[in-house]
């Protein structure tokens, strides 16, 4: 499998996440008021989830390359980290937004727990590894 088809469930969330986070927050068009009206502590928690979601995404996709374990979850959580700070960078410059190291914090703690998810997700009957190793040993 290459990169670009393994990966192209993160880089689409990437794009989303980009395309959001440029709404402009100042009462802008009234078909996303339900963006702008949203409580901003629950706006910040929003953060774990998206997050979580993004590093599952990259960790899988390091897993389909075949990347070692250890590897695979620097990769991701340093992608997701990385991109999650750049985000916060951009929102700056957003009417509106304002980029915080609380949000960067929520970030980084999605990321973590995406990572977490995907490992139990992982060793579940059926789950990724197991429908691998069902695949070698029926190819044998």
């Amino acid at each position: 499998m290459n990169f670009y088809r393994a990966a192209r469930l993160p880089l689409l969330l990437m794009v989303l996440i980009f395309a959001e986070s440029s709404i402009p927050m100042d009462g802008g068009p009234h078909d996303i008021k339900f963006l702008t009206d949203l409580n901003p502590n629950l706006q910040n928690l929003l953060h774990i989830p998206l997050y979580a979601c993004l590093a599952f995404l990259w960790f899988r996709s390091f897993s389909r390359l075949r990347v070692n374990t250890a590897k695979g979850v620097v990769l991701a959580l340093f992608i997701t980290i990385l991109y999650g700070s750049l985000d916060e960078v951009h929102q700056t410059f957003v009417p509106g937004r304002y980029g915080g190291l609380i949000d960067i914090y929520l970030n980084t703690v999605g990321a973590v727990i995406g990572i977490f998810l995907f490992k139990l997700w992982a060793h579940v009957p059926f789950g990724l590894s197991k429908l691998d190793t069902v695949k070698k040993y029926k190819n044998k």
